[in-house]
């Protein structure tokens, strides 16, 4: 505890990141019985920890209003209810809908795929009560294995057959068997690697096929998968779970079932963001559209919205990101001889960063990400800022430092990471920058917070680290992306990426690769950042001006403004659609309104 600023502290973390905060430093200083001098960092650290950091003992508090708790989740199981009646009533309109259109397929596999599908369904409807007898297995995965063969070339024409036939039904039939094991002793009548290549298969049907996609959103088939991947996080994460911080979590929740139903949902938002439409801005394309066209095009798009905004709702409503968290705060050391853990780390992230970019999709707001953003229906937002990005930073603070002690002045820093680490970080970040786009403010006040700031600041300090010595592209990327929503009209934020130990997280983006102030895609990449990191920042812009000139920023920031002015007629009209190259454009990574003030702010010397 901090007895000077009456504030509790749960690890060494949140230790640094308390004595190395502002409020904190001044109050020492304040209260300093040395006269007539300023005390310096040294001193007020050493004198935090002699005089004000006190261990003290902590009876475990009493469960925080055990009775309101209780109330809320009750609220949220009937939302849940009724959003999910609501969906499966549009689900039946829709499946009438789609018996009236036949669906013509070109698949030289066709009739075999029509087949296997009845087969499956054949094999699925046995109504023994104990577990399946091994011929029937056997039945079962050669079945499943002829239908893979097919799915894995990746034809379209092929996923689209397998779905007409009723695939996706007979799949989700043998999948049911799930929900009747009640736990996780409950031997189950089919089995795991059998239902992991059913998963498997489910997975192949949807792989970058937007039509299969939208059928599974459209008909209601992505509640099934939702509840099946609930039902299989609460067999193994306890209810109580968030008092313990992931402690109690079974590690069985790792194995290839419920990685599987984590991939399937992210396949399936991941194409039905690229299903949404790209862009109006043509208005020759428009204007040849018929008014009667015009309105089915809007009414697809309205029915897409709405559906993805309750499907999210009901994520939230039944608690499906609150056991993730658990999931991820189980998390307490390396993964580096766990592809299985790393595997669902990296799936869970990824279907985070879908529910993320398909929330911002469909806000009533503009695509104009510091806009202030309007209230969020779905309580996406309001979940992962009050559970600290369910874990996520934590998880990645585990996984990079595990086997070391911490320690600001000694190199914590491992070798290197293996490649199931780096996959983890890459997919975490693209979360944390899709919810810094549906939600700026909110990000930079969980991830500047104390405890979390310095944790990311480490985070990003050894990632950056890594990047330096071995090439990863995609990951530098994100890394950069990241820091400049991090800090962009931010001070506070701002002065965290320029402290700690030399050099500072904003030193090694100074000091990045030549191309990086060369080449126009990569400077397009970098300077947005650095002018986020450092406009109305004296400070920053010192330690800058040391590794480049503040010209390059500016003339960066007139370049734009000129094009600008020429795009600007055409963006106004796109859909509201965030695709991977919007993020990089200055206009999304720095606020239009401040470019003249931030080209003036470096062009002036310092010394003026």
């Amino acid at each position: 505890q901090c007895t000077l600023c009456n504030v509790m502290i749960s690890s060494e973390v949140y230790l640094f990141s308390h004595i190395k905060g502002r409020k904190h430093q001044q109050a020492v200083r304040e209260n300093s019985s040395i006269q007539g001098r300023e005390l310096s960092d040294e001193e007020v650290e050493h004198l935090s920890l002699k005089k004000y950091i006190v261990d003290i003992v902590v009876e475990s508090p009493p469960p925080p209003e055990p009775l309101k708790d209780a109330e809320e989740r009750q609220r949220n199981k009937k939302k849940a209810k009724k959003l999910k009646a609501r969906m499966n009533s549009r689900a039946k309109e829709y499946e009438t809908l789609m018996e009236a259109k036949n669906s013509n397929s070109d698949s030289p596999y066709k009739a075999k795929l029509q087949r296997l599908a009845k087969d499956l369904l054949k094999q699925s409807q046995i109504q023994d009560s104990g577990s399946w007898a091994n011929n029937k297995v056997s039945a079962l995965d050669r079945t499943l294995g002829e239908i893979s063969r097919i799915l894995e070339k990746q034809n379209l024409a092929d996923q689209i057959a397998f779905q007409a036939a009723g695939g996706l039904a007979a799949l989700e039939q043998v999948l049911q068997v799930l929900i009747l094991g009640s736990n996780h002793n409950a031997v189950s009548r089919i089995p795991p690697k059998s239902l992991c290549n059913t998963v498997n298969v489910y997975n192949l049907v949807c792989n970058n096929c937007k039509e299969n996609c939208c059928y599974v959103l459209f008909s209601n088939k992505i509640t099934f998968l939702v509840d099946l991947l609930m039902h299989q996080l609460m067999i193994y994460v306890p209810e109580e779970d968030n008092t313990i911080l992931g402690r109690s979590v079974n590690k069985q929740v790792f194995e290839g079932l419920t990685t599987g139903l984590l991939q399937i949902n992210s396949i399936v938002f991941e194409c039905l963001i690229s299903s949404f439409p790209k862009g109006g801005g043509n208005q020759t394309t428009t204007s040849k559209l018929s008014t009667q066209e015009m309105k089915n095009k809007l009414s697809h798009v309205e029915d897409i919205h709405t559906r993805v905004q309750d499907l999210i709702s009901y994520m939230v409503n039944i608690g499906l990101l609150d056991k993730l968290c658990g999931c991820f705060l189980s998390v307490q050391g390396p993964i580096d001889e766990n592809p299985k853990i790393a595997s669902f780390l990296q799936n869970a992230a990824s279907m985070l960063h879908g529910m993320c970019r398909l929330s911002f999709a469909v806000t009533a707001r503009s695509w104009y990400i510091f806009e202030s953003p309007h209230q969020d229906p779905s309580g996406l937002t309001g979940v992962l800022q009050s559970s600290d990005l369910v874990g996520v930073l934590h998880m990645l603070y585990c996984i990079l430092f595990h086997d070391t002690t911490f320690d600001l002045n000694i190199s914590s820093l491992k070798e290197s990471y293996v490649q199931n680490t780096i996959q983890v970080a890459l997919h975490s970040l693209r979360f944390l920058n899709s919810f810094a786009v549906l939600d700026l403010t909110a990000f930079q006040t969980v991830v500047g917070a104390e405890g979390l700031s310095l944790a990311f600041r480490h985070i990003i300090s050894s990632l950056l680290w890594y990047c330096a010595q071995y090439s990863c592209e995609d990951l530098l990327h994100e890394i950069i992306i990241c820091v400049g929503y991090f800090t962009v009209n931010n001070l506070d934020n701002q002065v965290i990426v320029q402290s700690g130990r030399h050099p500072t997280v904003l030193q090694k983006l100074c000091q990045l690769p030549f191309q990086y102030f060369s080449d126009s895609r990569l400077i397009k990449v970098l300077f947005p950042t650095l002018i986020a990191a450092c406009y109305n920042n004296p400070q920053n812009k010192v330690i800058l001006e040391q590794e480049m000139s503040c010209m390059l920023l500016a003339t960066f920031i007139q370049d734009f403004s000129q094009n600008s002015v020429k795009t600007d007629k055409s963006s106004q009209q796109r859909e509201k659609f965030f695709s991977a190259q919007d993020y990089l454009e200055l206009s999304n990574r720095f606020p239009r309104h401040t470019w003249e003030e931030a080209r003036q702010f470096f062009l002036k010397k310092e010394d003026e």
